[in-house]
């Protein structure tokens, strides 16, 4: 975990320990029997903007100045901080208390520079002067499946375990140099793995306008091809404006660090997601 990712993890854990202090008072003063439609209805869906700090570093074995090395996408070619996404979370509880729930963002990025020293990725060798364009793409979906314990009437609090479905590619492409003429040429990788976890969330129903909820998902393990560390977090409030629809803001933290043994892929993968999400709100 880098140093700047922690500081946003350890503000935005701080921030969650304030609001668990702070609504058990809230809760003393709410003599209203109604809840929030997050602890009644069945259904909800959550649709809206993420406006992430990004950290995405993909690495893959090629060759940096004749020697076996690590292609740094991020660093070595210059990418930019993608602009904001789109996310969805869903929320279905079914048969009492057993719930499925859902999250999806997708992240793509390039950018263009002039190689400073040769690259060669598989029999292609970008050389020094090219003017080589570079993309990473990288998406998310999320499935979870968890059983709520026994709470009183304001609280919601689940555990459970799923599955974190990525898909991360990344290329480049450039002109090169073949025989005595120039040619186009792209190289490119791709990679999906689905990645089990364990997590829990914790809802509180403010009053029958405002809710504040939290979920947690973690992995540390060596999955297949796959070793390494999974975190994925959130926290905010939802305010519910009309009977159906409500609007909110939340705190989403992803990080995933691993490394990557297949034939096709080796290298390592470090994506940090952090930032606020905007978004609406449907209950059913």
């Amino acid at each position: 975990m880098t140093r700047s990712s922690r500081n946003r993890l350890i503000s935005a854990l701080a921030c969650a320990g304030l609001l668990i202090v702070w609504l058990p008072l809230v809760a003393a003063a709410n003599e209203s029997d109604d809840l929030h439609p997050f602890l009644t209805n069945g259904f909800s869906l959550d649709v809206g903007i993420f406006h992430p700090d990004r950290e995405l570093d993909l690495r893959v074995n090629g060759t940096i100045r004749g020697e076996n090395n690590e292609i740094n996408f991020d660093e070595g070619l210059k990418l930019g901080n993608p602009d904001d996404i789109f996310a969805a979370e869903m929320a279905w509880r079914f048969r009492g208390r057993w719930s499925v729930l859902a999250q999806f963002f997708d992240s793509s990025d390039s950018g263009s520079a002039v190689l400073e020293e040769d690259i060669e990725w598989g029999d292609v060798v970008f050389g020094v002067g090219t003017g080589a364009t570079a993309g990473m793409d990288f998406t998310l979906t999320r499935l979870f499946v968890g059983r709520q314990l026994d709470t009183s009437k304001y609280h919601d609090v689940g555990i459970g375990g799923g599955i974190h479905y990525l898909d991360i590619g990344a290329y480049i492409e450039g002109t090169i140099i073949v025989n005595v003429g120039t040619a186009y040429a792209r190289e490119s990788v791709s990679e999906s793995a689905p990645l089990p976890n364990i997590g829990a969330w914790y809802r509180y129903s403010i009053s029958p306008r405002w809710a504040f909820r939290t979920r947690l998902d973690l992995l540390s393990a060596s999955v297949g091809d796959y070793e390494g560390m999974l975190l994925n977090t959130s926290l905010g409030v939802n305010y519910q404006a009309f009977e159906h629809f409500g609007i909110g803001l939340a705190y989403n933290y992803f990080e995933l660090d691993v490394s990557i043994k297949r034939s096709n892929w080796r290298g390592d993968i470090e994506a940090v997601f952090g930032g606020l999400y905007f978004y609406a709100s449907a209950y059913f």
